[in-house]
């Protein structure tokens, strides 16, 4: 490939990256004018705290019920033990007594503690619910709102996939070496490694080229860059 196809190559690079460039800094700021909607984000926030706060509950009540469990247990097998027990042990039978009078009192604590917090869940649930159809309902006026934008945002992110598999085609064809030149280059000359040569002159910084320079683009076996600017010389024979 000569050096002309090889600038050639860079400056249709440089098109595409420019246009990507431009492309992706404005679906930058479309998407962060999408999430900037503070009420859509306070409601968000809203329904993930009563969300939280539901399952918390739920969790709580659900020990609650597996302790109640656990002292129904105890207080069958005390019962049982109860109606075993004879007048002849009246030690036992009072020791049994007592335990079965104390694991009264502790499955009475549990239930009303259980159905205060069956209570507060169903609360919080319906709360939780609640706060799920005001976000539901503010994302749909506000995708109303913003039909249009969220459109255009679609477009933007097919027209920079489009890009970026046209950039990587392209860069394909050159060494890896180039690709890394130009890119460095464009880091430190504001995207623009690559200038056309236009009228005897750099198109980038408009100075003059010399006829020697002008030749040397043509026919150099190396590709030339501007004495003036320093980016890469793309001479255009057309």
């Amino acid at each position: 490939m000569s050096t002309i196809q090889l600038a050639a190559r860079l400056f249709q690079l440089q098109e595409l990256d420019l246009e990507l460039d431009r492309v992706n800094a404005e679906l930058q700021s479309l998407q962060h004018a999408l999430q900037g909607n503070y009420t859509l984000r306070k409601l968000g926030s809203e329904q993930v705290s009563a969300e939280q706060q539901w399952k918390a509950s739920y969790q709580a009540q659900q020990d609650a019920e597996w302790q109640l469990e656990d002292l129904n247990a105890r207080l069958r097998e005390q019962e049982q033990r109860l109606a075993r027990e004879t007048a002849a042990n009246t030690r036992d039978l009072q020791a049994v007594q007592l335990e079965v009078q104390q694991l009264q009192a502790q499955q009475a604590r549990q239930e009303e503690a259980l159905r205060e917090l069956v209570d507060v869940t169903e609360a919080l649930e319906e709360t939780a619910q609640r706060k799920v159809n005001e976000v539901q309902k503010a994302r749909d006026v506000w995708m109303q709102d913003n039909a249009s934008q969220i459109v255009q945002q679609r477009e933007l992110e097919i027209q920079s996939t489009n890009l970026q598999q046209r950039r990587v085609q392209l860069a394909s064809l050159l060494e890896s070496a180039l690709i890394d030149r130009y890119t460095r280059m464009r880091r430190t000359k504001q995207g623009r490694a690559v200038s056309r040569v236009e009228q005897d002159a750099c198109q980038w910084c408009r100075a003059l080229l010399a006829p020697s320079e002008l030749q040397q683009a043509r026919v150099s076996v190396e590709l030339q860059v501007c004495t003036n600017c320093g980016r890469i010389l793309y001479y255009d024979q057309h």
